[in-house]
């Protein structure tokens, strides 16, 4: 159940200016898959969560996540995410027997906007998924906002959050 606080703050999401891109389309993502990835970045803290939004179809195709996938950050680190790579390889080889896609990669900040850092755009190695950030800092937390980052270029996804 989402609840009302955290429903407000869904409403907002992929509001205002994008200092790396333009929003480039949207994407839809419903409040119980939102609230999970809301949980899972706060349970992480200190540091950051990380996890993954799963569905049948990239969202350039069409595709809305079907289900939240948290994974352990092996960095545990407030500054930075790193999938366990074990279970990064085990997630993968069960998506790919079941001919699912990584939708998005999600992963939390625990200090700082939820927007692509230098280093969220230097390591993003799947240019078909998207990248989910949750931020948990500032007055408007938890704020979680959807971007494309495909060969360093960043533009940002509105979420439509549904019901």
């Amino acid at each position: 159940m989402v609840r009302d606080e955290d429903w407000a703050a869904a409403r907002a999401v992929g509001a205002g200016q994008v200092e790396h891109g333009l929003a480039t389309g949207e994407a839809s993502l419903s409040a119980e898959l939102l609230q999970e990835i809301i949980d899972a970045a706060r349970a992480g803290l200190p540091n950051e969560a990380c996890g993954l939004l799963v569905s049948d179809r990239y969202h350039a195709d069409g595709g809305v996540p079907l289900r939240y996938v948290p994974l352990r950050n092996a960095a545990e680190s407030p500054y930075r995410y790193l999938i366990d790579a074990d279970e990064q390889l085990r997630v993968w080889m069960a998506l790919d027997d079941a001919d699912d896609v990584v939708w998005a990669i999600v992963h939390s900040h625990v200090a700082s906007p939820a927007k692509p850092s230098a280093t969220d755009i230097g390591l993003a190695f799947y240019p078909d998924s998207l990248y989910v950030i949750c931020s948990l800092a500032g007055p408007d937390s938890p704020a979680v906002r959807a971007w494309s980052i495909r060969d360093a270029t960043v533009n940002e996804i509105h979420l439509a959050v549904t019901r």
